[in-house]
């Protein structure tokens, strides 16, 4: 097992801070996934775009370990808040990861997962330690989440960490789940799964049609691209912080 560092995100918008941060030496291409190996301060980092899903995510993790050997697999992003009383930019620190679909749990790595908590918030920033959902399709509406959350007790969704937590644990890699809040649970979403090109990302093309042929979404989807844009900073700022103590 080598020095490094995987931090995996599912689309371009969830790294950019971190990309911005690093000094990159190099992008390697795995199949459908995109690396970017370099430093991050005094920390050897591979950082991951997987892609959206849990196909997608399982497939990285499995290519980023045979790679690169890291020492810990950090999952980030955002995350859809499902109980009440959390906003737009609150940090979800995830003490339990479960699977819709198969109702598997994962734990995070205990000495990684201590470290975290450890870490002051940035200002302003509420951390929560609870449960994280990760379900195979996008949850867009209020009355889903409200149920999401009644039915697991946990506290957001996601859709990719299950997939890199079972490949960590077959793997013997330690996991981090990271997630920052990215739309509060009565915040009605425009149904984005159709606009996932082959690359995993959301595709500028069908999601600018979309909003043509919609102009009724318009603010929100301005309102989700302003509240992300507030996520990854929240979640750069973190992950410095954290890797400054490990």
């Amino acid at each position: 097992m080598n020095d490094n560092i995987a931090i995996f995100g599912a689309v371009k918008e969830e790294i950019a801070g971190i990309k911005q941060a690093m000094n990159i030496s190099d992008h390697i291409r795995l199949g459908k996934t995109s690396a970017w190996p370099g430093k991050w301060g005094k920390q050897n980092i591979i950082l991951v775009r997987s892609g959206v899903g849990m196909q997608r995510a399982k497939d990285a993790t499995l290519q980023i370990i045979d790679r690169f050997q890291p020492r810990v697999l950090i999952s980030t992003g955002y995350a859809g808040a499902v109980q009440p009383g959390l906003n737009v930019g609150d940090l979800v620190i995830a003490n339990t990861i479960i699977e819709e679909i198969k109702g598997q749990k994962h734990s995070p790595d205990s000495d990684w997962f201590d470290r975290a908590i450890g870490v002051p918030s940035p200002n302003g920033v509420k951390t929560i330690i609870g449960g994280l959902l990760t379900v195979d399709t996008v949850i867009h509406t209020s009355a889903i989440k409200h149920e999401l959350g009644k039915k697991y007790g946990v506290q957001a969704v996601e859709m990719e960490t299950s997939a890199i937590a079972k490949m960590a644990r077959e793997k013997g890699v330690p996991l981090l789940s990271l997630r920052v809040i990215s739309d509060r649970l009565d915040q009605e979403l425009i149904d984005s799964s159709s606009f996932l090109g082959s690359d995993g990302e959301i595709s500028t093309l069908k999601a600018g049609w979309y909003v043509l042929r919609h102009p009724g979404s318009i603010r929100n989807a301005l309102s989700l691209r302003n509240q992300t844009q507030v996520a990854t900073k929240i979640m750069t700022r973190f992950l410095s912080d954290l890797l400054c103590s490990a």
